[in-house]
């Protein structure tokens, strides 16, 4: 995470992919994300490179993250 990033979020917040993901790898991220306490939704643009994970209560981006790394996908920062 960079200096000054909220650890925690509400509402809908953008991760950046590095890497191209697989569709397997989509629909594991998308129900691992959906899993986690407060997390509203989740969209992930294969082409874009770009998830979008929507919380209606406080969820830390740390955990959103692991998920993340723990699929494969490389995230900037």
């Amino acid at each position: 995470m960079m200096r000054g990033t909220p650890r925690t979020f509400v509402g809908p917040t953008v991760f950046t992919l590095e890497d191209a993901v697989c569709v397997h790898v989509v629909d594991a991220v998308r129900s691992q994300l959906g899993a986690i306490p407060g997390v509203r939704a989740c969209e992930l643009d294969v082409s874009a490179g770009v998830l979008v994970v929507t919380a209606e209560s406080p969820v830390d981006r740390s955990t959103v993250l692991d998920v993340l790394h723990a699929a494969g996908c490389a995230v900037r920062a």
